[in-house]
């Protein structure tokens, strides 16, 4: 089991990602974007991000981009391919400045409408709508050709701004109104009435009138003024609007401006044809370049715009290499590579004297804390650090064992395998207890501690004979030395807590599912956080709180990444640090919030090693990755808890597209209808969760799946649902998140209309109500039809049953008599008189039968077994020779019709004569079970017969004939020697 784990243990600690650029993402027409020359960009006040380039506008929430484009045969397309300037107005319509006219767009129909503020100018072929603002109240200030218009969205009208028209003016807006620069001048006008307010005359008397071509205003209300009169050097000059003053001569440039932009911290970025130019509050101008920047920056390439969002958000539009989203919060996360290149750092540690020691796959490095130089101290693969006194450095060597480095001497080997201080030399981690000067070595044979007083070591191990040697795991991945003195020992099954003297006070087995703590995993790490509570990195179930030994559980289904953690570390505000396999985690513990943090944020690495995180005395958080060194300034992280709003941005019915509503109408032939819903987030946008539900159709909550935002419904019920969803970037935040909700409802077919089904029920009930009259009526007539019927039947059965007992019976009778007479007169043999006598008795016995059967209308079987049981009494006497068993079971009573009754009645007869004079038997076995069907079954132990050839003496054929008529089933057995078995069932 040992091996087993150890090599999964491996290949995580040696798991190389591909590489890529932290902090920034970038856009192309490769992403969908329509041209690589982006020229405006803008975020609306859903989140969504517009970019308008040389061929056509997009729009971007994150995941996808959506096309709009000019098209000359469609009035409601755009009226120009070339995109100028975006904003949006109060009522959340977006107007799109193009070359060639200006545009509303109505974001629900996908359509474009023109707009003309002067309507002289609707025929103008090329008319330039350059720069839309904000205002304020919701209105828009509109310039075209140096005129501005004020739009007023509530009331939907044009103001053109009045004064000398002057084709060289400019204008920008901020807090106090409407800027305009022209021949040494500013114009202050009122934001809503367009009102001239003030008047300021800026230039000396002896100084020629500074010429502008462009203003802007950066967050401290000042006016920057470029002149680009002369394009090899444009100048800038800065207008403080609260003291009315310059506030710095001529900023020369030596590119040519195509836009100047300001961000939260108030720097200038200034678009140029070589790249972007920041000023900061110096108003020293330097290009943005650096190891860390992308080529597309470092390349030289022209930027034509930059927009900043209130999300912090930084977004660049290039000439040619579409647009790129960079996030400043990626400056909080640097990336140390000890030999300028990419490579695997294993561990990290500040000595003493506050010189940093990195150990990597080339070898061992030292950064003086003086000269913040790097050199190469050790030409050997490093797996583990740990800091002693007065600088000394304790190293874990792959392969060779346990080293200590000082300052002033080289390296010492201290233990291995070769002087028996150590089992093998494979070491995971170090630690110092400086309280007692005990090292900690994590290895994979168990846990060593050297004294590094006495230079003597003790040996834990799980298979130690000695109690008191004894450990969780068989080999250890971590210790950690909390405040108390305690060490926390990270095993393969568990945790393990020694005191100060190397006396094990505490453990907690991970090797069960039925653990009461810590469920089956490998603890890879322990921290400790400012109010005494240990963390505990696992291996598959995230990470656990412990507080006095109440364990608290943190995994994916709390907002982790990952559940496969390799390092665990409490920064100095008390949150905690999850380094995963598949990213960097921050918990808030003050909000129980959990951010997952990654390459997008600016984190240069997202797979770190086991045992390999670390924190320096500035607070800096450091862990080893494949990628080198990654450096973490907690101070600067604190990110911002954004609640995603969602909402939908595409509808189609019968995969045909329509207008976005908040109620979508289906007809009753409509089959289907889809929906993609939008939540902009533009950092880890493809890790956020889409859920949805139709209460009264789907009340549960269901997640989309990754990257899918459609809902698609076939076969909508015909009624009127609530449809609701819901986006977060973490499975955590789901609960509280923004729920979104439409209606959707399904025209019914005409025929399930309450105006067309009312009358036809209507009519429907007074139809059966008919019917039922009409079916009574008849059924009562045939009732009493069939009582006439069963009268007359009746009354005919008594008047044949007299007939047949006064007239045939009385015949019958006399023929009985007469034979007797006959017997006694000696001419006439006594057999000859038997045989008619017989008869004569037989006659009269059937026709007793048949007035029986004829005077009822059903007869129980019951009644029909007795007469046949007086039968065989009657006949039993006359063949002393055979003997007659009978059995009968009455179960359930059955009543049979006439009919039935006298065929029952006589092929038992006949089957019984059929034994008694032809079987040449000596028993006969009859069975009778009443019940629910019937059985009779009348056998003997006879001659038998060969079934194939028949038996014309036995009757069977009439016997036959007469089941089939009563809908009987019979069934005749019989084998030469072996007897007859004749069955009834019905």
């Amino acid at each position: 089991m040992q091996f087993k784990v150890f090599g999964l243990i491996i290949p995580l600690l040696l798991a190389l990602l591909g590489y890529s650029q932290s902090g920034f993402l970038p856009y192309s027409i490769k992403n969908g974007l329509t041209q690589n020359a982006v020229t405006t960009i803008f975020r609306d006040s859903k989140g969504l991000v517009w970019m308008g380039t040389q061929d056509g506008l997009n729009r971007f929430d994150g995941l996808s981009f959506k096309q709009y484009k000019h098209n000359p045969t469609d009035t409601s397309s755009l009226s120009d391919q070339y995109i100028t300037a975006i904003s949006e107005d109060g009522s959340g319509t977006i107007w799109v400045g193009t070359r060639n006219g200006l545009n509303k767009l109505d974001l629900n129909k996908g359509k474009f409408e023109r707009i003309h503020p002067d309507p002289s100018k609707k025929k103008v072929i090329q008319y330039v709508f350059d720069q839309i603002y904000p205002i304020g109240n919701g209105n828009l200030a509109i310039v075209v050709e140096s005129q501005l218009f004020i739009w007023h969205h509530r009331s939907k009208y044009f103001k053109k701004l009045t004064g000398n028209v002057d084709n060289h003016a400019c204008y920008t807006i901020n807090a106090k109104g409407i800027w305009k620069y022209s021949k040494g001048q500013f114009y202050l006008y009122h934001p809503s009435t367009g009102k001239l307010l003030e008047i300021f005359d800026t230039h000396q008397s002896n100084q020629q009138p500074f010429v502008a071509t462009a203003l802007y205003h950066d967050q401290d209300q000042a006016i920057w003024v470029v002149n680009e009169t002369n394009e090899s050097k444009p100048t800038i000059q800065v207008f403080d609007t609260k003291k009315f003053r310059w506030l710095k001569d001529s900023i020369v440039l030596n590119e040519k401006i195509n836009q100047i932009s300001f961000d939260q911290k108030n720097i200038a970025w200034v678009s140029s044809l070589s790249g972007i130019i920041k000023i900061d509050s110096t108003f020293k101008p330097f290009f943005w370049k650096s190891n860390q920047l992308p080529l597309s920056l470092n390349q030289s390439n022209a930027v034509l715009c930059t927009y900043h969002d209130t999300f912090g958000l930084s977004w660049i539009g290039f000439a040619n290499n579409g647009a790129l989203l960079y996030n400043p919060a990626s400056s909080s996360f640097q990336l140390f590579q000890p030999e300028n290149k990419r490579e695997t750092v294993f561990a990290y540690a500040q000595d003493s004297l506050g010189n940093d020691w990195i150990a990597s796959i080339s070898g061992l490095y030292k950064k003086t804390s003086i000269t913040q130089q790097t050199k190469l101290v050790l030409r050997k693969k490093v797996r583990a650090l740990a800091v002693g006194e007065k600088g000394r450095i304790w190293a874990a060597i792959e392969n060779e064992g346990l080293y200590k480095i000082d300052p002033s001497s080289a390296p010492e080997l201290v233990a291995s395998v070769q002087n028996k201080k150590l089992v093998d030399n494979t070491i995971f981690h170090l630690n110092i207890n400086h309280k007692n000067n005990q090292l900690f070595i994590a290895t994979k044979s168990g846990l060593i501690i050297l004294n590094l007083k006495t230079n003597q070591i003790v040996r834990y191990y799980a298979e130690a004979t000695s109690v008191n040697h004894q450990i969780t795991g068989s080999y250890v991945l971590h210790t950690f030395t909390d405040s108390k003195g305690r060490t926390w020992v990270s095993t393969n099954a568990g945790i393990d807590v020694f005191d100060q003297y190397g006396v094990r006070i505490l453990h907690y087995k991970t090797d069960s599912d039925q653990s009461p703590y810590i469920k089956r995993t490998i603890i890879t790490g322990c921290a400790e956080d400012k109010r005494g509570n240990i963390w505990i990195a696992t291996l598959s179930n995230g990470i656990y709180k412990w507080d006095n030994g109440k364990f608290t559980s943190y995994n994916q289904s709390n907002g982790l990444s990952g559940n496969i953690v390799s390092g665990i570390m409490a920064d100095s505000y008390n949150r905690i640090w999850v380094a995963t396999t598949s990213g960097m985690n921050l918990l808030n513990q003050q909000s129980g919030r959990i951010d997952a943090i990654t390459e997008q944020n600016g984190v240069p690495a997202s797979d770190y090693l086991l045992a390999s995180i670390a924190k320096n005395n500035k607070g800096h958080i450091l862990l080893g990755s494949s990628e080198g060194l990654v450096m973490i300034n907690p101070s600067s992280v604190w990110p911002m808890p954004i609640q995603l709003k969602c909402f939908v941005t595409d509808a189609a019915i019968n995969y045909s597209p329509v207008s976005i509503s908040n109620h979508f109408q289906l007809d009753a032939d409509d089959k289907s209808i889809s929906l993609e819903i939008s939540a902009p987030c533009f950092i880890n946008a493809d890790k956020v969760i889409y859920q949805y539900r139709c209460i009264g159709l789907v009340d549960q909550w269901v997640t989309l799946q990754s990257n899918n935002r459609r809902i698609s419904f076939t076969n909508f019920p015909y009624k009127k649902l609530q449809l609701e969803f819901r986006a977060a970037e973490n499975i955590a935040f789901l609960k509280s998140a923004s729920v979104g909700s439409i209606f959707i409802s399904r025209k019914p077919p005409i025929w399930q209309n309450s105006f067309f089904i009312i009358p036809i029920f209507i009519l429907l009930l007074l139809g059966i109500v008919f019917f039922i009259r009409f079916l009574t009526k008849r059924k009562v007539q045939q009732q009493l039809q069939k009582a006439a019927i069963e009268q007359g039947i009746y009354k005919e059965r008594e008047r044949i049953s007299r007939d047949l007992h006064d007239h045939l019976g009385a015949y019958a009778a006399a023929i009985k008599s007469n034979i007797i007479q006959l017997e006694k007169m000696d001419n006439i043999s006594s057999e000859t008189m038997y045989q008619l006598k017989g008869n004569a008795e037989d006659m009269v016995s059937a026709l007793r039968e048949t007035i029986w059967v004829m005077q009822y209308q059903q007869i129980s079987m019951t009644s029909l077994s007795d007469r046949f049981k007086n039968l065989i009494n009657r006949i039993a006497p006359n063949y002393p020779s055979i003997q007659i068993d009978v059995k009968e079971e009455i179960i359930q009573e059955k009543m049979l019709s006439p009919g039935v009754s006298i065929h029952l009645l006589r092929m038992m007869q006949e089957a019984l004569t059929n034994s008694l004079k032809h079987a040449q038997c000596t028993q006969i076995f009859i069975k009778i079970v009443i019940n629910d069907p019937v059985l009779v079954v009348i056998e003997d132990n006879g001659i038998g017969f060969d079934m194939k050839k028949g038996s014309a003496g036995y009757g069977l054929q009439n016997m036959q004939d007469r089941a089939s008529e009563a809908g009987l089933e019979a069934k005749i057995i019989s084998e030469l020697g072996k007897g007859t078995r004749i069955s009834f069932r019905f």
